[in-house]
């Protein structure tokens, strides 16, 4: 596969996965807004603290505001993480290279970048809940479509690398918000952890494993070592990994760069396996949290030096 081929398609599943994440941040903080009797200004602060660099921010605007924050966060095509830029990254990188996938997912994710360049930020202010809702849906029929009809060959297994390799990282990230906002909130933490499994769609899986009590330890330790859950750190490390192997598979090599990147994604998911309830606590999921963030850093440096080519896109920090 070709360095630029593999690169498109490894971003199409990274920036399309983090638009998703992106969407159900966002609208997380507003559920907490709801219930919140804190300052508006502290929790804009924080949501733009969770995607983009608050200092660029800063630059721009004097004080942190719903409708500001809300364009920069969602619509703002200059600001490099924006949902709308994750939007316009992955629809560029699969029309470099729409042969290589069904039509279909072209039309798409073209028509879906169509509606949301259209809207603009007081529609948002109007309806949230709905505009976020509308997001994850036109990203859900993107990735449930290439589910149901993609080839599973490179091509394919190159994108779901990616956006698991995302999705790992995602997590994590909003784990650190978690404990950061948990930290500030103490006894009154309930409503925010809620949210927080509400928007990774994981409270009805977290109530079905007869979880009791809702603490920071036990939304922590779902959301990294639930096995069986698709958007935990542990299941996603799993399903990068195997899609690497994968690819070593169908280009029938060994002793390559491909086995080193497997051998450290099996490292960072054996360790979370060998973990249990009672390891994480408030005073060790930031040291779980530190090290997964180095593990994904690695693995996509690993991927970016093995199939693509010198100078490409680095991940957010």
């Amino acid at each position: 596969m070709l360095d630029r081929i593999a690169e498109s398609l490894f971003w199409i599943g990274r920036y399309a996965e983090r638009a998703e994440n992106h969407a159900r941040l966002i609208d997380v903080h507003y559920h907490v807004r709801e219930d919140s009797s804190g300052e508006d200004a502290v929790l804009w602060r924080r949501m733009a603290e969770s995607i983009a660099d608050p200092a660029a921010y800063e630059e721009r605007y004097s004080e942190y505001r719903e409708k500001d924050v809300l364009y920069y966060l969602a619509l703002d095509a200059t600001q490099p993480n924006s949902l709308m830029t994750c939007v316009v990254q992955a629809r560029d990188n699969l029309k470099k290279i729409r042969e290589r996938l069904p039509s279909e997912l072209w039309n798409l994710l073209n028509g879906f970048y169509l509606w949301l360049r259209k809207v603009g930020v007081e529609e948002v202010l109007a309806e949230p809940h709905r505009f976020f809702e509308r997001v994850k849906e036109g990203l859900a029929s993107f990735q449930g479509t290439a589910v149901s009809i993609a080839l599973r060959d490179e091509s394919w297994h190159m994108i779901e690398s990616g956006r698991y390799l995302e999705r790992s990282e995602n997590i994590v990230r909003l784990l650190r918000t978690v404990s950061a906002a948990v930290a500030e909130r103490g006894g009154s933490s309930y409503s925010y952890l809620l949210a927080v499994l509400r928007s990774v769609g994981g409270y009805e899986a977290y109530r079905r494993l007869g979880i009791e009590e809702l603490s920071l330890e036990d939304v922590a330790s779902f959301l990294l070592l639930q096995e069986s859950f698709p958007r935990s750190v542990h299941y996603a490390l799993a399903a990068f990994e195997t899609n690497v192997k994968a690819m070593r598979a169908k280009a029938d090599k060994s002793g390559t760069s491909l086995d080193k990147i497997i051998r450290m994604a099996g490292k960072a998911r054996s360790e979370l396996s060998w973990l249990e309830r009672q390891d994480i606590t408030a005073d060790s999921v930031d040291a779980v949290i530190k090290q997964l963030l180095g593990a994904n850093r690695q693995l996509g440096d690993a991927m970016a030096r093995t199939f693509f080519s010198p100078g490409g896109r680095e991940v957010i920090a």
